[in-house]
C-alpha cells in the first residue's frame, strides 16, 4: 500500500472512540459504508505527507481518552512507505484541513506518523459522520 488514503477500504474494522467510549463498526455494517464514503469524498484531493512529529505511545494512550478519534484495525500488517502498522489511529478535531495518522506497530503507538493535507477539504463533514455513526 502506498497510497494511506486507501487504507480505510482494507480496514476489517473501524473503532470510534469518543471521550474515553468506544464503538466498533464491522466491515459488513452499513455503518462502515458511511465511514468508507465520506472518508473518500474528504481525502479524495488530500495529498499524503511525512509527518512533521513522531508518536509517544505513552503520550498517544493518554490522548486517545479525550476528544473524537478513529482507529482502522487490519487483519494483517500492512507496509506504506516503509513503515509497517497493523492499525491507524487518527485524532479527528472539526475544521481542520489535515490529520497525522498514528501507526500501531509492535505492540505500540510510536514512531514515525504519516499526514494527510486535505488541499481545500476540511474534516467538518467526516466528523459529523463519525459522531452520527457513533450515535447510531
Amino acid at each position: 500500500m502506498q497510497d494511506i488514503r486507501e487504507s480505510v477500504f482494507s480496514a476489517e474494522s473501524i473503532l470510534i472512540r469518543k471521550d474515553g467510549a468506544k464503538r466498533r463498526i464491522w466491515k459488513e455494517s452499513d455503518s462502515f459504508e458511511k465511514l468508507t464514503q465520506a472518508w473518500q469524498r474528504m481525502t479524495a484531493q488530500a495529498a499524503q505527507m511525512p509527518a512533521f512529529g513522531v508518536s509517544l505511545d505513552a503520550l498517544t494512550r493518554q490522548e486517545y481518552v479525550k476528544g473524537l478519534w478513529i482507529e482502522m484495525f487490519f487483519a494483517k500488517d500492512q507496509l506504506c512507505w516503509e513503515m509497517p502498522f497493523s492499525r491507524l489511529l487518527i485524532p479527528l478535531v472539526k475544521n481542520s484541513c489535515g490529520f497525522n495518522l498514528i501507526r500501531y506497530s509492535g505492540g505500540e503507538y510510536g514512531g514515525r506518523c504519516f499526514y494527510l493535507d486535505l488541499r481545500g477539504e476540511t474534516t467538518d463533514l467526516f466528523c459529523a459522520t463519525v459522531e452520527s455513526v457513533y450515535a447510531e
